[in-house]
């Protein structure tokens, strides 16, 4: 390989030579995508929030046809709660009381919240206001 200066090369592949030409905004672009994508892949639960501990009881509760599946669920303290976006439209979870917020979910993407005391936990998607939902958190008897 050859280098003639900071953004152009030369590889001596046998009889060919090939001269490569980089733009140094792609190439920090390049380079900052990989190290953004190395940190994230490193990362567990980037996503999550702080309150999503992930070590105890887990439920779910799926987003289809503008519906939250099942629409009430009661689980123990100490639950973690995962909502699935199941559809193609755009959903978001959004505690009443500003608990938890979602960002908006695509198909397939998941929120988690794990609750952690007792209590009645109203929820909508703020994007389609009618579809509501609840967690109500009782201990176990």
């Amino acid at each position: 390989m050859t280098v003639r200066d900071s953004m152009h090369f030369a590889a001596n592949s046998g009889a060919s030579l090939v001269v490569y030409s980089c733009k140094p905004q792609s190439v920090l672009r390049a380079l900052r995508l990989t190290v953004l994508f190395t940190a994230l892949a490193s990362t567990a639960c980037l996503a999550e929030g702080p309150n999503n501990a992930g070590a105890g009881p887990v439920a779910t509760v799926s987003m289809d046809h503008s519906t939250f599946t099942p629409s009430e669920i009661t689980v123990a303290p100490g639950t973690t709660v995962t909502w699935v976006n199941n559809e193609p439209m755009p959903h978001t979870v959004v505690d009443l009381n500003k608990g938890f917020r979602s960002k908006t979910l695509v198909k397939d993407a998941t929120f988690s919240f794990t609750f952690t005391t007792a209590g009645d936990f109203s929820y909508l998607c703020s994007i389609h206001p009618n579809m509501k939902g609840k967690v109500i958190v009782k201990p176990a008897s």
